[in-house]
């Protein structure tokens, strides 16, 4: 995350609030802030930034995700679940990391969309979207998007 910032043009690093240097509940304001006083602004942060953030309307306009948001596959509860899984004669990938990484990436999107009236765009770079044989299992679970690739 840091190497991505350190790469942008200064007048465009000037709009970014980025996770780690406060609280979220101080970026979230700050963000909000900038906002009403007509300035730029662009939140940059990680997975964390997929839950819990309420940002109606006008404050939230783009949703950009970099990567699928797959479990990490040497976590102790997740292994032993997969294991189980496939004792079971189960796919561990197909029965659970798909579905969890759907349901995450569904909640990331729903950031976007707060109230009805809300708009905007999300940007999934992540190319085993379509790539991938998963990848429209992921895409079907997502509300009812128009979709442009």
């Amino acid at each position: 995350m840091f190497r991505v910032l350190e790469g942008l043009d200064t007048a465009l690093r000037d709009r970014v609030i980025e996770q780690g240097g406060r609280s979220k509940s101080a970026m979230l304001q700050l963000h909000r802030d900038r906002i009403d006083n007509q300035q730029p602004s662009c939140l940059f942060g990680l997975a964390s930034f997929a839950e819990g953030v309420d940002l109606p309307g006008h404050y939230l306009t783009d949703v950009i995700i970099t990567k699928l948001p797959f479990s990490v596959p040497d976590d102790p509860v997740d292994a032993t679940l997969a294991e189980w899984i496939e004792q079971q004669g189960g796919n561990a990938f197909s029965d659970l990391a798909v579905p969890v990484a759907s349901m995450r990436l569904t909640q990331a999107v729903g950031r976007l969309l707060r109230t009805e009236k809300d708009r905007g765009r999300v940007i999934i770079l992540d190319r085993r979207l379509t790539s991938k044989f998963y990848g429209r299992q992921i895409l079907d679970a997502l509300p009812p998007f128009r979709q442009v690739f």
